[in-house]
């Protein structure tokens, strides 16, 4: 649902409900390998409203506060055909400590559904990439994105992106994610991700997750698990609620 509207704001034209979503995370660095205790740790909070009912066009808006920045993140989207749209989105930076003032930049993004069982989405994210967007993590990043349907027994996702201008030589990455329907309304979910940004510490890492997920008739719960390893050993724990109508 209201993922969307941060990672393929032309998804949102195939998502036709009303939406509410609350997110809530911290994370804390676990001793190194020579034992020697981590300073590593932190929150954020999330908040969003998407509109996927409307005739013209298919819109949200989300909030984000973390140890570094608040972001206001809006995306728009237009199916033009049946199984093809159209999205984009814009996020509004404001770093916390520092004398800058707002940074901006820009998403753009199409998804075509050619198959029941199988989704393709394009993005390009920080489109913009300007220098003051750079030195606060938004790097341009080209993202294709692909979800695997396999006989409702388990859903595949495999996400490569290119950043070029990404540090440490992480311009090549990709998210790998599998996902279990174990009951008709209660799902499994595993991935793993290497050079991919971790928004919640600002910088491109490796590591792999895990989590759960239950739907109701109005509302779905959500808990994940983050394991971060580079530069450090990291845990983030997320917990969503969403209510849908």
């Amino acid at each position: 649902l209201n993922d969307a509207l941060y990672l393929n704001p032309s998804f949102v034209s195939f998502l036709p409900s009303y939406s509410i979503s609350g997110n809530y995370l911290f994370y804390r660095g676990t001793p190194k390998a020579d034992s020697t205790p981590s300073d590593t740790h932190g929150h954020a909070i999330n908040a969003s409203l998407q509109d996927g009912r409307s005739e013209l066009f298919q819109a949200g808006v989300g909030f984000t506060q973390n140890e570094f920045s608040r972001i206001i993140t809006v995306g728009a989207s237009k199916s033009i055909v049946q199984k093809f749209g159209l999205g984009a989105g814009g996020k509004f930076m404001l770093p916390h400590g520092t004398a800058q003032s707002l940074i901006w930049d820009t998403t753009i993004s199409g998804t075509f559904i050619p198959l029941d069982w199988l989704q393709v989405a394009v993005v390009l994210d920080n489109l913009l990439e300007t220098e003051d967007g750079r030195r606060n993590g938004l790097f341009r990043e080209y993202i294709l994105g692909t979800k695997v349907n396999v006989m409702g027994i388990v859903l595949g996702y495999f996400d490569p992106h290119w950043a070029s201008h990404a540090p440490n030589g992480s311009a090549f990455g990709h998210e790998l994610g599998l996902e279990f329907p174990v009951f008709k309304d209660f799902f499994l979910r595993m991935g793993n991700f290497r050079n991919a940004k971790i928004p919640f510490l600002n910088t491109y890492t490796r590591g792999y997750s895990a989590g759960i997920g239950w739907i109701a008739p109005r509302m779905s719960i959500d808990y994940a698990l983050t394991r971060v390893l580079d530069p450090e050993p990291v845990f983030g724990h997320q917990f969503g609620v969403t209510v849908f109508f």
